[in-house]
């Protein structure tokens, strides 16, 4: 009886430590799949977001080389336009503009307000990242502003592609 007792408490200790492990809750609805199955939403990881934020950093500093190397090599950006470009492109762009408002003395910086990473399937890979920006421009005449949710699909950390949205900030 003894080793009954013991057996059945080690028995109930190791499923409660198992419930407690368990997968996260699903959460929500999306047909993103190729073929139009639904699917849940799950808690992302935070190495998904550090991502995001090492391209940020990577970007905020002008790193471009080193923030192409965390782009897959069939990355792809779409702007809010509806354009989409490579990688490559979009890093160019951003050195050419980033250049071109430090000539003119412009007042001009992106910041990143918060990120949270979200899963279709925990089990297959791949996480996407929502992120909010603000954009702030003052070239001393002219100052405009704008917010952004940018979303950023990774796999294997890398990033897949990036999906922009802005909405315009009115400035007084």
């Amino acid at each position: 009886m003894k080793y009954f007792k013991q057996f059945l408490s080690l028995t109930l200790l190791t499923l409660f430590i198992v419930s407690c492990n368990s997968p996260e809750r699903s959460i929500g609805m999306t047909t993103w799949s190729d073929d139009g199955t639904e699917f849940k939403f799950y808690l992302g990881t935070e190495q998904a977001i550090d991502v995001v934020k090492k391209w940020d950093e990577l970007q905020s500093v002008g790193d471009w080389e080193g923030s192409l190397e965390l782009f897959a090599d069939t990355a792809t950006v779409t702007y809010q336009n509806g354009q989409t470009v490579k990688a490559s492109e979009m890093t160019e762009m951003a050195r050419k503009r980033d250049s071109n408002m430090k000539a003119n003395n412009v007042d001009y910086g992106w910041t990143l307000q918060g990120a949270f990473s979200v899963d279709l399937d925990p089990t297959r890979g791949g996480e996407h990242v929502y992120t909010d920006y603000t954009m702030n421009y003052d070239d001393g005449e002219e100052k405009g502003g704008v917010n952004a949710a940018l979303r950023f699909y990774i796999i294997d950390g890398k990033i897949v592609t990036i999906n922009q949205f802005n909405q315009g900030i009115i400035m007084d």
